[in-house]
């Protein structure tokens, strides 16, 4: 172990050494051996090398790596060192050839060297440095200035594109409202036509035919609202308003009638049970049943929650239930309805919505 241990720094002090012996002799040389001696490592995270009798693979490598920097710096520093004596010694020989030989690797330096050797060529010098400097910052400004007004031209053609796709996009959204209002329009006169022919003598023959009027006249409304997106077209604010006043209209002529057929519908589906069932009172706003299992409260409860909707949907304001026709003590319910003139869209369970 200890014999290892002696080759290892017997080893580390030939690689040092070397390297300095090289570096002297020729720093060039020498610096290149640092910077081989710096890239077998990384090379050897690719391909595994050969140990170098340091017992150790990776220690090898850490150690050619500690030694390649050493090397590379001492060769640096040789040849900046051997560089320096030999421009010394050109100056003293020959000030001309050192300052050529200067102004070709630093040019702040030859500034510096060239006001003590030759100072009128030194302010001739400043002076071409001044006029080089401003020429340099002209054509900054120059190319700043052609980089704005490119900036310019290219957002002002950008900003065309967007316009023309805006346009584009706004004639596109003008011409599918043209179809719809259109479209619209034409169901309007549809709907209208049909309103005028409505006769509500045909929805009163049962319980499913007045349920079909009452489910009709929401498509009506449904229809009206539709079109109150389309108002700011004068053609469609007048017939818009028209069609609004031919609903109402409709509905103050089918509601009564349909609440007055009701009652006999339902009797005809309570005879069998031998029931009853009749509408009453101005307008027909009052439904009155009667049948024996009303004498329980439970049974006029499920009853009138079955029913509540269809009955609210037609507009009574009042149902009575009564367990015999004389009977002069009763249960009753009050609903919340709307007018018949009220345009309304039904939501289920009795609850609606007024459209203006």
């Amino acid at each position: 172990m200890v014999l290892k241990f002696i080759k290892s720094v017997l080893i580390i002090l030939g690689l040092v050494f070397g390297s300095v012996i090289v570096s002297v002799i020729s720093p060039h040389l020498g610096f290149y051996l640092g910077l081989a001696l710096l890239i077998v490592p990384l090379i050897a995270l690719i391909k595994p090398l050969p140990q170098i009798g340091l017992g150790h693979r990776g220690f090898s490598f850490s150690v050619a790596f500690f030694v390649g920097i050493m090397a590379t710096m001492i060769g640096y520093s040789t040849m900046q060192s051997v560089d320096l004596e030999a421009m010394s010694a050109l100056k003293a020989a020959d000030p001309e050839a050192y300052l050529a030989e200067l102004e070709k690797k630093d040019r702040d330096i030859w500034l510096t060297e060239l006001e003590e050797i030759d100072p009128e060529r030194h302010a001739v010098a400043i002076e071409e440095e001044r006029v080089r400097l401003a020429a340099q910052e002209a054509r900054r400004s120059e190319e700043e200035a052609e980089r704005a007004a490119q900036k310019v031209i290219d957002d002002a053609k950008q900003a065309e594109i967007v316009r023309i796709a805006e346009e584009k996009e706004a004639a596109k959204r003008a011409e599918t409202r043209a179809a719809d209002i259109k479209s619209y329009l034409e169901m309007m006169d549809r709907e209208m036509a049909d309103l005028k022919k409505f006769n509500v003598s045909e929805y009163t023959s049962d319980v499913d035919t007045i349920n079909s009027a009452v489910v009709l006249q929401n498509l009506w409304v449904m229809l009206y609202e539709e079109g109150k997106q389309y108002r700011d077209d004068p053609a469609v604010k007048a017939k818009h308003d028209a069609y609004r006043r031919q609903i109402v209209s409709t509905q103050k002529r089918m509601l009564p009638a349909l609440r007055d057929a009701y009652g006999p519908a339902m009797r005809q589906l309570l005879w069998e049970a031998d029931g009853y069932a009749r509408t009453i009172g101005s307008g027909y706003k009052t439904v009155e049943f009667v049948a024996a299992s009303f004498a329980r409260n439970a049974n006029i409860k499920e009853t009138h929650t079955e029913i509540r909707d269809m009955l609210v949907r037609l507009r009574f304001t009042r149902a009575q239930y009564k367990w015999f026709k004389q009977a002069s003590e009763y249960s009753y319910y009050t609903m919340d309805a709307p007018s018949d003139q009220e345009l309304v869209i039904w939501e289920g369970n009795g609850n609606f919505r007024v459209v203006k």
